[in-house]
């Protein structure tokens, strides 16, 4: 009989320096803090779309907003969220007919939501950036 073994994935998701610094550059201080809050709640409202998406089986959806949310976080700083969004569609394969390996789609959309949760809970650390 095989062995089971529970894998018990540890992976960070954190804010790109450069991203943050150029932010700071460009806007200053509090209005960077600004720009990233509001970042973080489109990424949150563009989570729960993709989840209300990918429950239905709108796989057109879904692709578009997994592209958006790959936006976002790029933008926001989250390059390794917006990777996780992009792996995820390219399990998806492309329109029209969308070739679809649905184990691997289930894994990457498993990891990015874990990656996603991970940028929410830790949004409460950028506040108060400005001081």
């Amino acid at each position: 009989m095989a062995e089971v073994v529970v894998l018990y994935p540890v992976e960070r998701v954190t804010l790109d320096p450069a991203r943050l610094s150029s932010l700071c550059r460009v806007f200053g201080m509090p209005e960077a803090e600004r720009i990233l809050c509001r970042g973080m709640t489109e990424i949150a409202l563009q989570m729960t779309a993709l989840v209300r998406l990918y429950n239905s089986g709108d796989v057109e959806g879904f692709g578009r907003g997994l592209a958006r949310l790959g936006r976002l976080a790029d933008h926001t700083g989250f390059t390794g969220l917006s990777q996780a969004a992009g792996g995820v569609a390219d399990c998806l394969g492309a329109p029209p007919r969308w070739h679809c390996d649905t184990t691997a789609l289930a894994a990457t959309w498993a990891r990015l939501m874990r990656l996603a949760a991970h940028a929410m809970s830790s949004a409460g650390g950028l506040r108060g950036l400005s001081g």
